[in-house]
């Protein structure tokens, strides 16, 4: 099985990786959201290039957490009391950022209906981010996943995961059209497919990626034929004008292709040699906030404006070294920042709960 470094109960290794996971996610939201991603039809800049490498090598971030997430918990025990957390964290950014902007002027109270509000007051239902509605269904489904698992042979749970996999991902991959079951891994179905492919390789691992060496080069490969995928359908379709809907069907997360991506690089890190002892108490000691990082940059009332505060949508025609710095800058300043802001959260989150447990015990 994986050699990897333990930090009390934490493995370093995968805290470093969930690490690395956020940091393609905020990635993909700059490059995204920015408009730095020209059409590969027509002719493109140097900087263009370099924006669609950075968008395919970070394509697998969301499934790396879901294999991450299904890995850790076929081992855990459902516990209220995290779902609970998982709950109030969402609603401190939805509700925070809801409260904070209201006073600035960035809120219209006018303008704002019931479906709005439901928005930032019942995020997990609304599916306001939807990463966490998927995890907290998964997450409340854990006993029943967990027996589920453990009661199937090894056998029976590869024909289940491979059955799943055919019908949500090998199918869409191929097909040149959209299906209308499609939900391009947004949804709580591909999360648990992953969590069942996460959950498999910590139950029996996987022969063909048991070594770094192969994981990289899948994860390599399949970054390479996401973008070769891309350049060729969007070829076909300034030549044709067909399959305008399909040019960039290589990134979503459930396409075979990042899908596989994942896999090598979660394989990558899974069988690397342990980190070193400071890097890998700085990672065990940041990795639970990663998930704040996500909840801060797509709060309603921020996911289309934090691109504007680095001025990323200017930055196209600027010099080479100086394009990578502001992307990249933008990245980990933001990554940077939302670390401190749910280091706040927790501390905050602390000092409530010691204040209620004090006043309970006093009542008592």
């Amino acid at each position: 099985m994986a050699s990897v470094q333990l930090e009390g109960k934490r493995n370093a290794n995968m805290d470093f990786l969930r690490m690395i996971s956020m940091m393609m996610v905020t990635m993909l939201h700059a490059l995204t959201k920015s408009d730095l991603l020209p059409f590969m039809g027509n002719e493109i800049s140097v900087n263009g290039w370099i924006a669609w490498v950075l968008e395919g090598v970070s394509a697998p971030a969301v499934n790396i957490f879901m294999l991450i997430s299904g890995y850790f918990l076929i081992s855990s025990k459902f516990k209220i009391g995290r779902m609970a957390e998982i709950v109030f964290q969402t609603l401190f950014y939805s509700v925070g950022t809801f409260i904070l902007f209201l006073p600035l002027g960035k809120v219209e109270p006018a303008d704002l209906d019931i479906y709005d509000l439901l928005q930032h007051f019942l995020p997990v239902h609304m599916e306001t981010y939807w990463f966490v509605s998927s995890y907290v269904v998964i997450y409340m489904l854990l006993p029943l996943l967990v027996g589920g698992v453990q009661a199937m042979t090894k056998n029976q749970l590869q024909r289940v995961i491979l059955l799943l996999l055919i019908f949500e991902c090998i199918i869409k991959s191929l097909l040149p059209v959209r299906l209308s079951m499609d939900t391009q891994g947004y949804s709580f179905f591909w999360y648990l497919i992953l969590f069942l492919v996460g959950a498999y390789i910590r139950l029996y691992g996987f022969k063909i990626l048991n070594s770094v060496r192969r994981g990289w080069i899948i994860y390599i490969v399949s970054t390479f034929l996401i973008l070769a995928e891309i350049f060729v359908v969007s070829k076909i379709q300034t030549r044709t004008g067909r399959l305008k809907e399909m040019t960039t069907v290589s990134l979503e997360y459930n396409h075979i292709l990042v899908f596989f991506s994942a896999l090598g690089i979660f394989a990558a890190f899974l069988h690397a040699k342990p980190l070193g002892e400071k890097i890998g108490r700085l990672a065990c000691r940041l990795s639970p906030y990663c998930l704040g990082v996500y909840l801060l940059q797509e709060s309603l009332l921020i996911r289309y404006m934090w691109q504007d505060w680095f001025g990323l949508r200017e930055v196209m025609n600027q010099p080479i070294p100086l394009f990578l710095f502001r992307v990249l800058g933008a990245v980990g300043v933001m990554f940077v920042l939302g670390i401190c802001v749910d280091m706040f959260r927790a501390f905050f989150f602390r000092i409530i709960t010691v204040h209620f447990v004090r006043r309970g015990k006093g009542e008592c």
